[in-house]
């Protein structure tokens, strides 16, 4: 349908008070845009249409998904396609990141107006910092920010044991990216962006990052493409070179600790001293850490069906923590290397 026909159907729609018929056309109109490679901005109606989400808390694509990619020595998929379930609202986060995680969305929302200026969007991405503190909860809060799907990348597919297949695996998930419009995630991403002057690294991790390098130079899709990694120390620095942005997740102070137990305490009721003690359980923690106890007294309330958080709900769930901390250390010696004494 004629452009200028949508608009007189919407604006019909409208009018008469038809919620229906201005929906139709709505969402006819916003398929048009797709269809005329205007991502953004069908992605930014869509949003609106949705009241800012989407129907059954994921994100409704009006046009159908072709397969993913696949790798040819095992048929395992590359991608996994993954719908947000965390919101910017459900994080915590620092001044700073919040900053710089804002800049990359309003980058993003209005890539074509920086693009008609000669200027180029935030287009990479790469987060680092310690495990746990909120570097894929961010990915995703950011993939349902901007209505696009998330792409996971998974490196257990990827990374091949055929010399030059982990190579042709990346080029496959890039191109694949560049038909479409995606948060494109590599979790883990130390996994194939270690230095290349590291001597504990053979020759095929090497020529896989310098074709990562090469193929993400090249990738001209409208995209955004997150990188996070645990170890940062250990990347290559022509890494950093390619992404324009780097944004660090620290581990939590005990003032967001508080935040973060109300948030995920939410709806069940607590006091503000069963509040102090799991933020003072928890620091020097991670985010992760604290939110698995959270749930873990949510999980109590509910199975008591009760709306009301009870110290005993706190101490026990600090308990299991302990103990699963307890298990960790143990884990952690038995892989620790023996000495022969003799």
């Amino acid at each position: 349908m004629a452009r200028a026909d949508l608009l007189k159907k919407l604006f019909t729609g409208y009018q008469r008070r038809d919620d229906q018929a201005f929906k139709q056309a709505a969402e006819e109109l916003i398929v048009e845009e797709r269809k005329k490679q205007h991502s953004i901005l069908a992605n930014e109606l869509e949003r609106i249409l949705r009241n800012g989400h989407s129907e059954q808390g994921t994100l409704k694509r009006l046009v159908p998904m072709e397969p993913g990619p696949t790798d040819s020595e095992r048929r395992m998929a590359l991608l996994e396609v993954r719908q947000p379930q965390r919101y910017m609202d459900d994080l915590v986060l620092e001044p700073p990141v919040r900053c710089a995680v804002d800049r990359v969305l309003r980058e993003f929302r209005e890539w074509d107006v920086l693009e008609a200026n000669g200027l180029v969007p935030i287009r990479r991405v790469i987060f680092c910092g310690p495990s746990g503190c909120g570097k894929t909860a961010m990915a995703e809060a950011m993939s349902a920010e901007l209505a696009i799907p998330m792409l996971y990348v998974r490196f257990d597919a990827v990374v091949s044991s055929l010399l030059g297949e982990t190579a042709a695996n990346l080029r496959k998930v890039f191109e694949y990216a560049r038909r479409g419009q995606w948060v494109l995630f590599f979790d883990e991403f130390d996994a194939i962006g270690r230095s290349r002057d590291d001597t504990t690294e053979h020759g095929e991790i090497k020529r896989v990052l310098n074709s990562f390098l090469q193929i993400v130079d090249n990738f001209d899709g409208r995209s955004l493409v997150i990188a996070a990694t645990n170890f940062e120390q250990v990347l290559d620095p022509a890494v950093w070179r390619r992404f324009d942005e780097t944004i660090r997740f620290e581990r939590p102070q005990e003032s967001q600790l508080k935040l973060l137990a109300r948030k995920r305490l939410n709806p069940v009721s607590s006091t503000d001293a069963q509040i102090d003690r799991i933020a003072a359980a928890f620091s020097g923690s991670s985010y992760a850490d604290a939110e698995r106890a959270c749930l873990d007294i949510r999980k109590a309330c509910v199975l008591r069906n009760s709306r009301q958080v009870t110290d005993s709900d706190v101490e026990d769930a600090l308990a299991r923590h302990a103990y699963r901390q307890s298990v960790l250390r143990k884990a952690s010696a038995s892989d620790a290397p023996t000495v022969d004494r003799d």
